[in-house]
């Protein structure tokens, strides 16, 4: 077979068509490794230019393609304080004292959001910060964009433990909230949806842990998944692809991501007991993306046992309708070996 660009290369596994070799999509935030692919060294300052030269080379489609940050300490705009460094960030003050300082902040927030304009001002701006990245990979690989239905900010926001006492002490404040952050972005997906820059939206909450779903089943069918129904209905009226994407065992709700109807699932964690193959045979219809193990195989494997992981999972697919790719991201941890294992064992399935 012909070699294929990236982009015919990923549309063609969403479409559950034949390619030339398997996809990998994935998050590349190794300095190891991008600087491996690179062939420079990575340093804050050229850290977007490097890393974008690195999944140029290693990558069929990516997200989060920015460098590595400085160490930083910040509000935002909503009055959060943070502290980054590198790779990573964490919330360090909330804006305010009390519960009842929280109430206020939520009903300030809703209003903050039926009142977010997108407009082709923030289109123009968007798809610039796509085309500077695009320079920095030098060819088409893809661009997978993100968009939240809105639970996933809400109780990180919050912090897990407020936002579980908020759900039992005023559940139309949270589905108020929730249905607020849904409508923006609905309007955000007609803002910027177009299938020729955007073939794949990357629609998600983290909605599960290793055992189960973060809040119950119920509670997700009554007042997450009609979200999640619209939003995958928006980008599609968009011309667009929707990949869902949420860690943790989601088998308690896959029917239900199904028949909300995304196209794919993202990123099949192993440690939380799925798998590829189970996935497949359950619902033959999506393109999977993920399920190498990056808890314990992919950090703490050796490359032979990567390389083998990551033929099972493309022999479990016939190496049709899937992109191999870690079961989060690759990180800062995973030793640089494992992460080129793992990228070559796609490159090697090439006829």
């Amino acid at each position: 077979m012909a070699q294929m660009s990236k982009r015919e290369r990923v549309l063609r596994t969403t479409n559950l068509q034949e390619t030339d070799r398997v996809p990998v999509y994935d998050i590349l935030d190794n300095d190891a490794a991008i600087e491996h692919y690179a062939e420079m060294p990575l340093t804050v300052e050229n850290g977007d230019r490097v890393k974008g030269r690195a999944i140029g080379r290693c990558l069929d489609a990516t997200r989060m393609p920015r460098g590595p940050q400085p160490a930083r300490t910040w509000t935002d705009e909503r009055g959060f304080g943070y502290e980054g460094e590198r790779w990573t960030l964490w919330i360090t003050d909330r804006p305010w004292e009390n519960e009842a300082g929280m109430i206020e902040w939520i009903k300030r927030e809703i209003q903050r959001t039926n009142e977010q304009v997108f407009d082709d001002a923030y289109r123009d701006q968007f798809y610039a910060s796509m085309d500077r990245f695009q320079g920095y990979f030098g060819d088409d690989t893809v661009q997978i964009v993100e968009s939240g239905v809105g639970l996933t900010e809400m109780y990180w926001w919050l912090d897990w433990e407020a936002f579980s006492y908020l759900i039992a002490d005023d559940p139309g404040l949270v589905e108020e909230w929730l249905e607020s952050r849904t409508q923006a972005e609905i309007r955000r997906a007609h803002c910027i949806g177009d299938p020729e820059q955007i073939p794949i939206a990357l629609t998600y909450d983290d909605i599960a842990y290793k055992n189960t779903t973060l809040v119950s089943p119920r509670w997700l069918r009554r007042y997450w998944v009609p979200r999640l129904t619209r939003l995958v209905a928006a980008w599609h009226e968009q011309g667009c692809k929707c990949l869902f994407h949420s860690d943790g065992n989601l088998y308690p709700v896959l029917d239900d991501l199904v028949g909300a109807g995304i196209d794919g699932l993202n990123p099949i964690e192993v440690a939380a007991g799925m798998t590829v193959r189970d996935v497949r045979q359950r619902h033959p219809h999506l393109f999977l993306t993920g399920g190498v193990d990056v808890s314990e195989l992919l950090a703490r494997g050796t490359p032979e046992q990567v390389y083998a992981a990551c033929k099972e999972n493309i022999e479990a697919t016939d190496g049709i309708g899937y992109f191999l790719g870690s079961s989060t991201e690759l990180d800062w941890e995973i030793p640089a070996e494992n992460i080129i294992a793992m990228i070559d064992a796609a490159w090697d399935t090439a006829h």
